[in-house]
């Protein structure tokens, strides 16, 4: 028999918070426990049990923990707060108690972003006093090069240790495009950096849901032509103004057009922050409001929980036309693989990472083109109905399938005799 090893697999939080980097967790940790490991889910909300699957909670590794915002509103402003010492040490001694003895530990994305500035710190504390055990810090983002965070970061500590890495960790990256990011910035031999791609469990994924009827009944969505679906959060780099300028262009040849924008606004002290605010009054401007529509408003009237989102949104790739996915800055982009997986066309912006993924088997909407260009491009598209999705999928189930995951990445990485990391190589 196998010795049984362990593994702590840390993130701000767990389903059913809805995120992409969420999504992938239960998946990641059920491959290790297939593979003979105990695994420790650290997070500051959400829950993932399973067989050799556990979670430990530390309620300030949220980033939605009212007094983690009220710490990261001053953060925000370039300034300590007052407690912060006092309550990063009380964070360090709580990740010792929940880590102990366990030598190997994956961290995703929490070194690299500021959404718990607090956190990033203890844990790069965390790894300095810790030399004897393996880090590995999954990297699907990095802050210091993204315009989204630009006018937050501060040249000292805890934002620089965001660029800083650490003297003995690995760096697992989602893509060869960030793995040349991190080389190139962080100033870490490429070779030295890992790449794990981002991937699918199809089983889970080809499934439907209870409440996806009522919102087809909802929209209206088999009478709409053609039903656009923009599966991403509400984040400025997501550029989904762009995406409403396109459809409301296609409108004057699609009158029936339908967009479903499948993230959940954000809020900030109890008010629609202001780039929510600003897509609402784009869609109103336009007199788009029936074309256009936000998914977490019609669970609302529905009454569903927003926990069912992603649960829906599944789903809708299957039913829709189209995938607009235009953002300006990603590690990877797994609607690309959602959109491969139901067979259904995808819309990008031509960024470096998503060529790595589609190739050609998308349609690139590029962003030094007018936004009339664009539009004419997808009414092209759908008057010449050629579906590159059919490649698209035939990659997908290749390439990025949790069922081949351990084999083709993890296996040569946590399974090797070695405990020196790759970043500590002479």
């Amino acid at each position: 028999m196998k010795p049984v090893k362990q593994i702590v697999i840390v993130h701000y939080s767990l389903p059913p918070v809805v995120g992409g980097v969420e999504n992938m967790l239960r998946p990641l940790a059920e491959v290790f426990s297939k593979n003979n490991y105990i695994v420790t889910l650290l997070t500051g909300e959400g829950k993932v049990e399973g067989v050799n699957i556990k979670t430990s909670t530390i309620p300030d590794l949220n980033p939605n923990n009212p007094h983690i915002k009220t710490m990261q509103r001053i953060l925000g402003l370039g300034s300590l707060p007052e407690a912060y010492e006092y309550k990063l040490l009380t964070f360090q001694k709580r990740i010792e108690m929940e880590i102990g003895d366990i030598e190997t530990v994956i961290i995703h994305n929490i070194l690299t972003m500021p959404f718990n500035l607090i956190a990033t710190e203890a844990f790069w504390n965390y790894i300095e006093k810790n030399p004897q055990k393996r880090f590995f810090l999954w990297t699907h983002d990095l802050a210091w090069l993204m315009d989204d965070y630009k006018n937050y970061l501060y040249d000292r500590r805890p934002w620089s240790l965001m660029k800083t890495p650490p003297a003995n960790v690995t760096y697992i990256a989602v893509s060869e495009y960030r793995k040349r990011q991190i080389a190139d910035f962080l100033n870490i031999p490429r070779k030295k950096i890992i790449v794990v791609p981002n991937v699918l469990k199809y089983q889970d994924f080809l499934r439907f849901d209870e409440n996806t009827n009522l919102v087809i009944r909802k929209l209206n969505i088999f009478a709409k032509h053609p039903v656009i679906l923009l599966p991403s959060r509400i984040l400025p780099r997501k550029n989904l103004e762009r995406s409403i300028q396109i459809i409301t262009i296609l409108k004057k040849t699609f009158p029936d057009i339908l967009g479903i924008i499948t993230g959940i606004p954000e809020w900030e002290d109890g008010n629609l922050s202001p780039y929510s605010q600003a897509l609402k009054t784009l869609i109103r401007d336009n007199q788009m409001e029936e074309n256009i529509v936000f998914l977490a408003d019609t669970f609302d009237e529905l009454n569903i929980p927003h926990e069912k989102n992603r649960d829906v949104v599944h789903d809708l790739y299957f039913i829709c036309h189209i995938v607009l996915f235009l953002s300006t800055d990603e590690g990877f982009g797994l609607p690309i693989l959602e959109a491969g997986a139901a067979r259904t066309p995808i819309a990008l912006t031509p960024l470096p990472v998503f060529r790595e993924i589609a190739d050609e088997n998308a349609i690139y909407l590029p962003t030094d083109e007018s936004i009339d260009y664009n539009a004419t491009r997808l009414t092209r598209f759908f008057a010449e109905n050629q579906s590159k999705s059919d490649f698209l999928f035939k990659k997908v189930f290749t390439h990025y399938n949790w069922d081949t995951l351990w084999e083709e990445y993890l296996k040569a990485i946590f399974e090797e005799d070695t405990q020196q990391s790759p970043l500590t190589e002479q």
